[in-house]
């Protein structure tokens, strides 16, 4: 596709909306930042839908019609922070389209005006959040061609889920939480939708939207709530406006402050204690269009007094992406990011443990060093039971996780894990960086290192040949499954002399090739 004419941005815009109301729940459950009154996705699709809306009332395909119905709708239908600065991401767009059809190299400008329309709305910027999104892209963008709309929206979906899984390390409130920033991952759905329509998906159904179950949603970290209210207000200007006056009054009585101004129409947001005074001061410019309230704390309680207390749930350290989906699908509830050289600290695991909604929690460490933080965390908690499963090895959590079953008595379920542990045979394959001596034994410098738990069980400069090695002292034989978790610097040719060794010596293992994404390590191997 080269080309986006007004009528295929109607289907865009509600295949976009379609993609971010399918995933409201996970980003009402994720949001943390600025509050945790998980509103988040509601509060986004709520502004596309208004926007969809106006769409739908139009009765032409005319593209500056269009976006204008787009903008218009979108910031009558914006809700809280993060339907406000969507709302301006779409105007940004809308604002400097052309009149009969919208080329790559159009939308990319339109990214370029989108960021700083956003930008300028928010008093306050803060980068870990959908403005970073939006500002990234815009960077990202420059110096390249896309011929196709399939080409420039696999970027956007490419870049947007990067920036995404890097929300954490910019905002400290959303790695205590372990959670990726919720805008900015609505964002990423809005995005992925859009894409999913330029490359032919255009049924579009904004009615019949399945959710996820309340077990597959994070639980919200809970945060005293400093500005109770959420204060919106759409003002019809009848009088001179002083925005620097009015920011000023807002900062003075609360935070996350946002104002758009549109036409003879200003909105703003506020988080506040004192939302009668927003109302009285706003009267000096104009007639009140539309106010909306909000109090975040009991919203706040709702969202956690509805998260059923289960049983049992599980949290474990990995020290990779791949490994913590893989574990989150076999049952693990949080997953901590840490591993060898990035031991997660006593708050990381508390906090983990904290946002499982559960009366006895299985933690597994999967690592020597994060062995003793975790007994402390297990002594620190109140009101929930902590058993520690002395994992030193993310692979024994694998393990061990194939055993899960919620249903069992908790010393049943722990005495199962803590045998398959036993049974399992954990590899860490890796290069050395230097010459050493290990016992009697001499390493060069690039030579690939086997180790079987603490063990140094062969090296050599050829990985096939470590591995033969390996496998020959530990018996590999007498296993039934070889299940191998690729690192982030991982060779794929290497790859396949591995599984070409597997193959032909030892036909009778089950051989499984997973991504782990995990650093230093080119290979873990679980023998079970």
């Amino acid at each position: 596709m080269k080309k986006i004419t007004g009528r295929f941005l109607k289907i865009l815009i509600k295949k976009g909306t379609e993609s971010l109301l399918r995933h409201r729940d996970e980003i009402n459950a994720l949001n943390v930042f600025p509050v945790p009154d998980g509103d988040t996705g509601s509060n986004m699709c709520s502004t596309l839908l208004e926007a969809c809306k106006y769409v739908d009332s139009l009765n032409t395909d005319s593209l500056p019609e269009v976006w204008k119905a787009i903008k218009e709708g979108a910031l009558m239908g914006a809700r809280g922070n993060s339907g406000v600065i969507l709302s301006q991401i779409l105007r940004g767009f809308a604002e400097v389209s052309p009149k009969e059809f919208i080329t790559p190299n159009d939308f990319t400008k339109m990214i370029s005006n989108a960021r700083k329309v956003a930008y300028s709305a928010v008093i306050r910027p803060v980068e870990g959040t959908m403005l970073t999104v939006i500002r990234v892209l815009d960077e990202e963008r420059k110096g390249k061609k896309f011929e196709t709309f399939e080409e420039l929206f696999d970027f956007i979906v490419e870049k947007t889920r990067e920036v995404v899984l890097k929300t954490p390390t910019m905002l400290s409130k959303l790695r205590e939480a372990g959670v990726v920033d919720a805008g900015a991952k609505g964002l990423y759905y809005f995005f992925q939708g859009m894409r999913d329509a330029v490359k032919g998906d255009i049924k579009v159904d904004l009615e019949h939207i399945e959710q996820a179950t309340a077990d597959e949603l994070q639980r919200i970290v809970y945060e005293e709530i400093t500005f109770q209210y959420c204060t919106e207000v759409a003002v019809k200007r009848t009088r001179d406006f002083n925005r620097e006056e009015l920011e000023s009054f807002l900062q003075n009585i609360g935070d996350s402050v946002v104002i758009v101004e549109q036409d003879d129409v200003f909105r703003l947001h506020i988080h506040t204690n004192h939302p009668g005074e927003v109302l009285e001061k706003v009267l000096n410019f104009g007639e009140i269009m539309k106010v909306k309230i909000d109090n975040m704390r009991l919203q706040h309680e709702h969202v956690i007094a509805t998260q059923a207390l289960k049983e049992i749930g599980v949290v474990a350290v990995a020290p990779g992406k791949g490994i913590a989906d893989i574990l989150k699908s076999m049952g693990v509830d949080v997953v901590v990011a840490g591993g060898q050289t990035m031991n997660p600290s006593f708050s990381d695991l508390k906090s983990a443990v904290d946002r499982v909604p559960a009366k006895l929690i299985f933690l597994f460490p999967n690592n020597h060093n994060v062995l003793l933080t975790a007994k402390q965390v297990a002594e620190s908690v109140n009101g929930k039971r902590v058993l520690i499963v002395p994992t030193a090895y993310v692979q024994e959590c694998v393990a061990a996780m194939v055993e899960y079953d919620p249903e069992l008595p908790p010393e049943e379920l722990l005495k199962r894990f803590e045998e398959s542990v036993k049974k399992s045979v954990p590899l860490s394959i890796t290069r050395a960086v230097r010459d050493a001596v290990y016992g009697k034994k001499k390493i060069k410098k690039g030579d690939y290192v086997v180790i079987a738990r603490k063990e140094l069980v062969s090296s050599a400069s050829n990985i096939v040949k470590a591995l033969k090695e390996a496998f020959e002292k530990i018996k590999a034989g007498e296993k039934e499954i070889l299940t191998v978790f690729l690192g982030d610097n991982y060779q794929k040719r290497e790859l396949e002399e591995i599984e070409k060794f597997v193959r032909e010596n030892y036909p009778s293992l089950d051989l499984e090739v997973l991504e782990g994404g995990q650093p230093h390590y080119p290979y873990l191997m679980l023998l079970q």
